[in-house]
């Protein structure tokens, strides 16, 4: 609790995030239903920033086209998908322990 605190937050809209993180070395991943790539076997590099879509409708397709890699995360059973904030933290945690290992 209160590790938001210790981050360094921004709030902007997507017309202005996108020419910004183009303009640096950033990397954006997409979490969406509509790709075959696991999150396990793509390649990740800092800075690695996270898109997760809308639980019920994903992220709009624009924003996907945007994304330089999109991947998921393989469901088991009959569900087909995690809650937003519990798949960007399972993807947090991915890309945290990728970058460390590179």
């Amino acid at each position: 609790m209160g590790a938001l605190f210790t981050v360094p937050v921004v709030q902007c809209e997507w017309d202005a995030f996108l020419p910004w993180l183009r303009g640096g070395p950033g990397q954006l991943v997409g979490l969406s239903l509509d790709t075959t790539t696991d999150y396990r076997a793509a390649t990740y590099a800092a800075p690695t920033f996270l898109l997760t879509g809308n639980e019920a409708q994903g992220m709009p397709a624009d924003y996907a086209a945007a994304c330089d890699t999109l991947v998921k995360i393989p469901m088991l059973g009959k569900a087909d998908s995690l809650n937003a904030a519990v798949a960007t933290a399972v993807m947090a945690y991915q890309v945290l322990d990728a970058v460390k290992r590179n």
